[in-house]
């Protein structure tokens, strides 16, 4: 059986103190075909927020953590993820500890 799951900063996973500061859904993402053990794409990137290009550009800084454990660790992106925000992009209010909708995630090149 498949599961979905998200692409995550390395840093977020390894240090539990870190709180995803800018998260996206990308639904080209969701439309990917599964990988071979059924794991699917959710659309769902959770970033730290302060990466470098040079850190996005590489692949080693990007995990591929399960979506259903990233909902449970970060409770407030859970919500957002609950509440069908697909296409959108959010970042961290640290003053209100909730995601602010900052517009549509598109991403043309």
């Amino acid at each position: 059986m498949g599961y979905l799951i998200a692409f995550a900063s390395r840093r977020l996973v390894e240090d539990e103190s870190l709180t995803p500061g800018y998260v996206y859904h990308d639904p080209e993402d969701a439309t990917l075909p599964p990988a071979p053990d059924g794991r699917r794409a959710s659309g769902w990137n959770l970033l730290v927020g302060d990466e470098t290009d040079e850190q996005l550009a590489d692949a080693g800084e990007l995990l591929m953590p399960d979506l259903e454990w990233l909902v449970e660790r970060y409770p407030a992106f859970g919500r957002i993820v609950g509440e069908g925000s697909d296409g959108r992009q959010f970042e961290w209010d640290a003053d209100e500890e909730r995601y602010t909708d900052v517009g549509p995630s598109t991403f043309q090149d």
